[in-house]
């Protein structure tokens, strides 16, 4: 039995809604209309951590985990590398803008 056979085998022995299921994700894949899901992360106590520290680190490229500073340099790669060192997956990587920063406009 190959692997197709395989499979419908085992979707023909699944109730029926479940197999309506199988049906439509597989109908989604063929249209490439199936959503995926990407986990999220509530970032809260990062983005307070911010408010409360930014004049510190402006100009700044900083790395937040929870309430904690992990990195802090003029150089975005060596705080995402130092975050990865440190064992984070997904680094909360921020350039802090002065809070007093003017937007550049050109020519002015």
């Amino acid at each position: 039995m190959g692997l197709e056979e395989a499979i419908l085998d085992k979707v023909r022995r699944l109730p029926l809604p479940e197999q309506e299921q199988v049906l439509r994700f597989a109908d989604g894949l063929q249209h490439g209309s199936v959503a995926r899901t990407v986990p999220s992360r509530d970032r809260r106590r990062e983005m307070d951590w911010l408010r409360e520290n930014r004049a510190q680190y402006a100009n700044q490229w900083v790395v937040v985990d929870g309430d904690r500073l992990i990195a802090a340099d003029e150089d975005g790669h060596r705080s995402f590398a130092a975050a990865k060192a440190a064992g984070i997956d997904v680094p909360f990587l921020v350039h802090v803008l002065p809070e007093d920063a003017l937007p550049f406009v050109p020519g002015w």
